[in-house]
């Protein structure tokens, strides 16, 4: 009797391992009936293809942070707007100041593959704070203008911004050479007088057409 009470109980622990096993199977047929067949695969599987729903929200600021770039690079390497909105070029001013803050902030979460739903919602709050603070920029330059300058210095500027029209649309290249280096000038000493800088592209580029000029007379020469 012993041997048969010894199979009865393997038997009895065989059937507890399974019990998991039928349980799940139990739930999957009982989905199934409910459901109708395939429904519940089908539910299963579309949740887990399911789109994150920050990867649209990234995708969105990537799109964003693009266009705040390129307003900024724009505003630095044209001369003439940053003559007209001077504080927007002032890291001194506190509008600005946090503008720079936050457009570099965004700048170091940005990457080329979404990075996860955590990092994604990092980098989106950063180009939010960016966009906020350009255009809070944009609008305290709008208001102060060329207010930091006394009156000769604002006539300094007057007159680069006036040589920087003469040179965009003379016809004649020895008057557009003399324009480039009295606004070269000018622009140096108004930079002595104020303390204030050019962003370095404008100033670059402003040099290149001052160069370009020099250059080509040369080889007429």
């Amino acid at each position: 009797m012993e041997p048969h009470h010894v199979h009865g109980g393997i038997l009895w622990d065989g059937w507890v391992l399974m019990l998991p096993g039928i349980f799940v199977a139990a739930v999957l047929v009982t989905a199934l009936a409910l459901n109708g067949p395939g429904e519940a695969l089908y539910t299963w599987v579309r949740a887990q293809l399911a789109p994150n729903p920050w990867r649209g929200r990234w995708d969105d600021a990537v799109t964003r942070h693009q266009a705040t770039a390129q307003a900024f690079a724009e505003f630095e390497c044209d001369l003439d707007a940053v003559l007209r909105l001077p504080a927007l070029a002032d890291v001194e001013q506190p509008a600005t100041a946090r503008f720079v803050d936050a457009f570099a902030e965004a700048n170091a979460l940005r990457t080329d593959e979404f990075p996860g739903p955590d990092y994604a919602r990092r980098f989106v709050e950063a180009v939010e704070h960016a966009e906020q603070g350009w255009a809070a920029a944009v609008e305290a330059a709008e208001r102060k203008r060329d207010a930091r300058f006394d009156p000769a210095e604002r006539r300094l500027i007057a007159q680069v911004r006036t040589l920087l029209g003469v040179a965009a649309s003379s016809d004649f290249e020895s008057e557009r050479r003399a324009a480039y280096q009295q606004a070269q000038r000018r622009l140096a000493e108004l930079e002595r007088r104020s303390g204030w800088r050019v962003p370095r592209p404008a100033a670059m580029a402003l040099e290149h057409r001052a160069r370009g000029m020099l250059a080509a007379a040369g080889a007429d020469g």
